[in-house]
């Protein structure tokens, strides 16, 4: 359990994988940061979790069931224009979230993925550079497009990803070279910024649709793992199952 800590804590990461490795702090604690992501922990923060109001709907004319994005994003309060804000999430994912700097994510961030999280800042940035997961993929892609900002909340940018890579290298520390080539299905990742441009909140890998790429449907590094025929030994890490009390239902 100890060895795979930081695995879990960066399973829906691969998505902001580049060729740039990230160096771990002296500080960094990959399995003490796992242990906060407890259940009673992320309950806490969640019920901080401020209270967000939606601006009015907007709808198209000729569609009425269709939002307007234009027209709400032009209602706009937020200090930084959309055109500007897909920008910056360009920038962060190609440069890669693993060796972003401390101060560009705000002190009141939050990580939320699948499976793992909420985490707060600290937790999350020790786990993300506790790990390089380009050791086991040097090649591996984000291959990022499909960049918009939502006109509910004009603070985040959404993006696709379909990540692929080649495992040439040790996976986490344990698993020889396989040589397979692993693609991951679409996933959904998001980029919530403050109004001074830091990183508020990031989500990655929510899976678009599980019956694209080899995978097993899973995204992040449960699917990297997955893909070289390593899974982990637990529900979440393996392809979905329908359950008993589904089947009976």
């Amino acid at each position: 359990v100890a060895v795979m800590g930081p695995l879990l804590l960066l399973t829906p990461l691969c998505a902001f994988a580049s060729p740039l490795t990230a160096s771990r702090p002296a500080h960094a604690t990959p399995v003490s940061a796992f242990h906060r992501i407890g259940r009673p922990r992320a309950r806490a923060l969640a019920s901080k979790t401020r209270v967000r109001v939606e601006p009015p709907t907007i709808f198209q004319s000729d569609y009425p069931e269709v939002v307007d994005e234009d027209k709400m994003l032009a209602k706009s309060e937020f200090p930084i224009p959309p055109n500007r804000l897909v920008e910056m999430a360009k920038k962060v994912y190609n440069d890669s979230l693993f060796n972003a700097p401390d101060e560009a994510f705000a002190d009141d961030f939050v990580f939320m993925g699948p499976v793992v999280g909420p985490l707060k800042k600290e937790p999350f940035l020790n786990a993300i550079r506790g790990f390089d997961v380009l050791t086991g993929f040097p090649d591996l892609t984000g291959r990022y497009y499909h960049f918009r900002v939502d006109p509910f909340e004009p603070d985040r940018v959404w993006t696709t990803s379909r990540a692929i890579g080649t495992n040439t290298g040790t996976m986490a520390g344990l698993y020889p070279p396989s040589g397979k080539v692993v693609e991951s299905p679409p996933q959904t990742i998001s980029l919530k910024f403050n109004e001074k441009g830091q990183i508020r909140q990031v989500t990655v890998g929510y899976v678009m649709d599980r019956a694209i790429g080899n995978t097993g449907g899973l995204g992040g590094i449960f699917g990297l793992l997955y893909g070289i025929g390593k899974p982990l030994p637990f529900p979440e890490a393996q392809p979905w199952k329908m359950s008993r009390k589904y089947r009976f239902f």
